[in-house]
């Protein structure tokens, strides 16, 4: 057993005293978070005095899961099955004082200072990372829920813990008269589903939008072996390519020895020149080959890793205005051979939500949309983490639960949108 393994098995039996219980397996993992790599330990515990109990059945009564950080050794996530105490864990959790000091204690993180309440439903607490009680992003997600006596059922510990201790120190003053332009070029139009006729509507994307108003943020980073390409795909004489579906299962085997040199996930691995120049021109022998009269039809948008495949995203060159959702394929290749083993298009799920005989979108000025939206904007302060300044910065995140409809030239709740699309 490699010293990691036994070191983290050690530590979760003493720190929750598992003296009834015996090991029944384990297993490490890793996951890419915002460009990081975050490897856990994963455990499952057995009492020792459980029932007769077969692997095609749940697990016995009284079955603890519990995970840790293998950097950090701090508690990711705990799992209960059935009625069962665990020690270091208040039996009750329903009081305040009670849960945040045991989530203090747990996180190692000061409550107001370093993570703050979120939301409260029934027996549901979820709580989040902050400066001061602004909510950072990327951050740490943090939920309980409580059995209806009080005690934990489940905990878990999701995110990226802060990447800087620097952060701008402004107040927030940010409002959305002062962003106009940017909230135009965050208004998206699509067609809500509806029995009779699809609804047109137009929203708000959401965005980060910094504290001077001069940079934006999207919610999600790109993974950084992505490549933009953005080549139109030609061709000047027919192609012959043709390939046999392979399917290969997605496995990230994951070793104690990953996880003691914390390595990175193989999907930021780098892209190379070479590499590149082949996904490309396999994209276009493919692409010749089934749409042998659209040359110039299709763009090879980007191509990323996604273990063990590097991914070709292909989308139309120039979008059909009428379509609420945009034509793309995927072109999944095999790393180590640069075989084809799947190509997804997105054309069947396109046409669930569109309907042929659809006339095209009302041509309504952004200016109209945006006046109609703007009393409906929030801007939620964020500290965003800003990888090329090495520091946070204070943005508004530029959201809205309203949509415009031009054909009425109202503005209705989306989720109300979709009762009405659902009902009429």
């Amino acid at each position: 057993m490699h010293p990691l393994t036994k070191d983290l098995i050690s530590h979760i039996q003493n720190k929750y005293q598992l003296n009834d219980y015996v090991l029944h397996e384990s297993f490490y993992h890793r996951e890419k978070i915002h460009g990081e790599t975050q490897y856990s330990f994963e455990t499952c515990w057995f009492p020792i005095l459980h029932g007769p109990w077969s692997e095609d059945e749940s697990y016995p009564d009284g079955t603890i899961e519990i995970e840790v950080d293998t950097a950090t050794r701090r508690t990711t996530s705990i799992n209960k099955h059935g009625d069962v105490t665990i020690h270091s864990v208040p039996n009750d959790l329903r009081d305040s004082d009670i849960r945040i000091d045991w989530l203090e204690q747990e996180l190692g993180m000061t409550f107001d200072q370093q993570f703050m309440f979120l939301t409260h439903q029934d027996s549901l607490y979820q709580y989040v990372s902050c400066h001061h009680g602004i909510r950072l992003s990327p951050g740490l997600f943090i939920s309980l829920e409580l059995t209806s006596e009080g005690a934990l059922d489940s905990f878990s510990v999701y995110g990226t813990p802060a990447l800087s201790n620097k952060y701008s120190t402004e107040p927030f003053t940010l409002s959305p008269i002062q962003i106009a332009p940017i909230i135009s070029e965050q208004i998206r139009f699509f067609f809500a589903p509806d029995e009779q006729q699809p609804i047109q509507a137009h929203a708000i994307e959401e965005i980060f939008v910094s504290q001077d108003g001069l940079r934006t943020y999207l919610l999600s980073n790109p993974e950084t072996s992505s490549v933009a390409m953005n080549e139109i795909v030609t061709w000047d004489k027919p192609s012959t390519f043709s390939y046999t579906r392979k399917l290969i299962k997605r496995r990230d085997a994951v070793t104690a020895l990953d996880a003691e040199a914390q390595t990175p996930h193989p999907d930021y691995r780098p892209l190379t020149d070479e590499m590149l120049e082949t996904c490309q021109s396999i994209a276009v022998d493919l692409i010749a080959a089934e749409y042998p009269e659209e040359s110039g039809a299709w763009t090879i948008q980007e191509i990323h890793r996604n273990f063990p495949f590097i991914n070709v995203v292909v989308r139309r060159t120039r979008h059909d205005i009428n379509l609420a959702y945009k034509r793309r394929l995927t072109i999944l290749l095999i790393e180590d051979t640069f075989e084809v083993s799947l190509i997804v298009d997105n054309e069947a799920f396109i046409d669930l939500y569109h309907d042929s005989t659809q006339g095209l979108p009302d041509s309504v000025p952004e200016e109209v949309i945006r006046h109609a939206l703007m009393p409906y904007l929030t801007l939620k302060p964020y500290y965003v983490f800003d990888r090329a300044l090495d520091h946070y910065v204070l943005c508004g995140l530029l959201d809205s639960n309203h949509a415009y409809l031009p054909a009425t030239n109202e503005v209705v709740l989306l989720e109300d949108l979709y009762v009405i699309s659902a009902t009429d």
